[in-house]
């Protein structure tokens, strides 16, 4: 390894660690990840003008706009009045509540809106409605996370209905075209595993899940009170229409977006959001209020830390070494689990993406060389690289979670250790048995 990958190293344990160790000391994360975006920057590992781009990220822009719409949104009395149904309908079940949230993560996160997207309009709402279920948000936000995030492009219907071309277009590319992925592939390798993901968020997760936050929930969209536990006064008959139309617009339009193309996803939130402070729906401190500040900051410690992994080459390293480790095994599962497992546990400390981009090319590579059928290891890799919940560098859904159920590193590390291995063993046992590698 070169110097600069031992300095990327430090730089990622010691974001890391600091995440794990420094609510003991009162140091928050927002904090840990301010010091790492300054590492990073003063590092070399990328241009500091690259650092600096991170705070402007499309995810952070979204994030910001999705926040204050949201915010617009839990400022009517649209969240009394869910409450008060959910309530009726579920009889005040803790798990029915949590089954009917979590079976609208799972919709929208297939009608093409990313994980990301998803959680930052259900996690404000499901938060907003603890307080009358009397449930602890700490209970309720990361089982949520979990089905938006380990479900996302199951169905064969938006960015789903996409997959297999992509695939097939990469095995083009890399010329290998023996074997060609069908549009139902990635739904039947997938779906069983999103069922599993679903049953064990609504019954199982929450066992340990922490009781109550263990550290503080800040964000106003969770809370939606002034100080001194007032409600806050309603909104005028216009403006308490107005904030239920631009919250239906903007998700809509984020739902059909990949159908009709309206714009960038944060452009759609930032308009809402923008829309909301035109129409008075929501004061500008009440907007402000609403801007998760923690959130970009880690998002941005994320990127900056994930673009010094791939900028030094550590990435590829780790991808050339798990090559060079398979040798010429003609074992189907251990083919699968080495190109399910490595990138999934890479995929918890780097951009997602850029662990699709490392291994796809390697993966066909080694299964030409091996004569075999990629179908199975690319269906594997893209679930992957898509599941990622036990840190918060992967993808921007964890830390909205982190802040909305009050969760540190260690908590994550406790909540995710069990599904983890148990996604990763349904998924190659599953994958590659219907897909096998040698026909």
């Amino acid at each position: 390894m070169t110097s600069q990958m031992w300095l990327c190293l430090a730089i990622f344990l010691f974001m890391i660690v600091g995440y794990v160790v420094g609510p003991k000391f009162k140091i928050s994360n927002g904090v840990i990840a301010t010091f790492t975006v300054a590492l990073v920057a003063w590092s070399g590992l990328i241009e500091p003008k690259a650092v600096l781009g991170n705070f402007a990220t499309k995810n952070a822009l979204q994030i910001i706009g999705m926040f204050i719409v949201a915010a617009g949104f839990n400022r009517t009395q649209a969240v009394k009045k869910m409450t008060a149904l959910v309530y009726k309908v579920s009889g005040g079940s803790y798990q029915k509540v949590l089954a009917g949230y979590i079976a609208m993560g799972f919709l929208l996160s297939n009608l093409g809106l990313s994980p990301m997207t998803t959680f930052a309009i259900i996690g404000p709402l499901a938060a907003a409605c603890c307080d009358d279920f009397g449930i602890s948000p700490s209970k309720l936000i990361m089982p949520i996370a979990l089905v938006c995030i380990g479900c996302c492009a199951v169905l064969p219907i938006g960015q789903g209905a996409i997959t297999y071309a992509t695939m097939n277009g990469y095995l083009e590319s890399y010329g290998y075209t023996d074997y060609q992925m069908q549009l139902l592939d990635p739904m039947k390798g997938r779906l069983p595993i999103a069922i599993a993901i679903i049953l064990y968020a609504i019954f199982v997760m929450p066992r340990f899940c922490p009781d109550q936050p263990s550290v503080a929930i800040t964000l106003e969209t969770a809370k939606n009170k002034q100080k001194g536990g007032k409600e806050v006064p309603p909104l005028s008959p216009v403006k308490e229409a107005l904030g239920y139309g631009i919250f239906t617009v903007v998700t809509l339009m984020l739902i059909f977006n990949s159908k009709f193309n309206f714009g960038e996803a944060w452009q759609i939130a930032y308009t809402g959001a923008a829309a909301l402070l035109m129409t008075g729906v929501l004061t500008p401190k009440e907007a402000i209020n609403a801007i998760p500040m923690r959130i970009v900051m880690m998002l941005a410690a994320a990127q900056s830390v994930g673009g010094a992994l791939t900028e030094c080459g550590l990435g590829n390293l780790i991808g050339d070494t798990i090559a060079n480790s398979l040798g010429g095994t003609t074992n189907g599962f251990v083919i699968g689990a080495v190109f399910f497992v490595i990138p999934f546990i890479m995929t918890q400390l780097m951009n997602n993406a850029s662990v699709g981009n490392i291994f796809r090319p390697i993966l066909i590579l080694t299964c030409a060389s091996l004569k075999c059928d990629p179908i199975g290891p690319l269906i594997l890799l893209q679930a992957a690289s898509l599941t990622a919940f036990m840190t918060p560098m992967a993808t921007g859904s964890v830390p909205i979670a982190m802040d909305l159920g009050g969760y540190d590193q260690k908590d994550l590390l406790k909540m995710g250790w069990l599904p983890s291995i148990i996604i990763c063993i349904l998924s190659v046992i599953w994958v590659m048995t219907i897909f096998p590698a040698y026909h």
